[in-house]
């Protein structure tokens, strides 16, 4: 354990507490409870996103600012690729509490990996816990899936209101 953060939690009870968990818990049903708080945290995302949208990239379309509405669409890019980062680090910190990978910085090189299906390297946690594996990759895919979904509906609302606009300038 030379992962500062594990060091610093080293004698905490719920450290303890959780490797006790983490041996008798059901490699599914962890993963099932990190998967929920990872759906949870994209729903969240989602939400920030959709809102920025209706709230900023709409007014600005009608007004016909343009570039500062792709600017909002930018920022909802930015904003779901933060909420990517932030369900790598929830799998990771999941992981590390419960004694499953020893260091924080392996646990996040393994759950990005895994998360985004890259598959970099070896899998560091004991055997017969390869249904996290599994999970991890699944919630990285649906969740990517998702993103790329409320992405694209944004942007295709954003060039068909573009579109509809330089129709309206242009005579017939």
């Amino acid at each position: 354990m030379n992962d500062s953060l594990v060091k610093s939690l080293s004698d905490s009870s719920v450290v303890h507490d959780s490797e006790l968990i983490a041996g008798f818990f059901s490699p599914l049903g962890f993963a099932g409870v990190i998967l929920l708080l990872v759906l949870i945290n994209h729903a969240l995302f989602s939400e920030v996103v959709i809102w920025m949208h209706e709230r900023f990239m709409d007014p600005l379309l009608a007004k016909g600012k343009a570039l500062k509405a792709r600017l909002v669409g930018y920022a909802c890019i930015l904003t779901m690729v933060a909420g990517h980062l932030t369900e790598i680090v929830i799998w990771a910190t999941a992981l590390v509490m419960t004694g499953l990978i020893p260091s924080m910085s392996t646990a996040l090189y393994y759950c990005g990996s895994t998360y985004t299906t890259l598959g970099y390297g070896s899998d560091p946690m004991a055997n017969g816990r390869n249904a996290i594996t599994v999970i991890i990759a699944l919630s990285g895919m649906l969740t990517i899936a998702v993103t790329t979904s409320i992405l694209m509906t944004q942007f295709a609302r954003y060039h068909q209101s573009r579109r509809n606009e330089r129709s309206k300038a242009s005579p017939q």
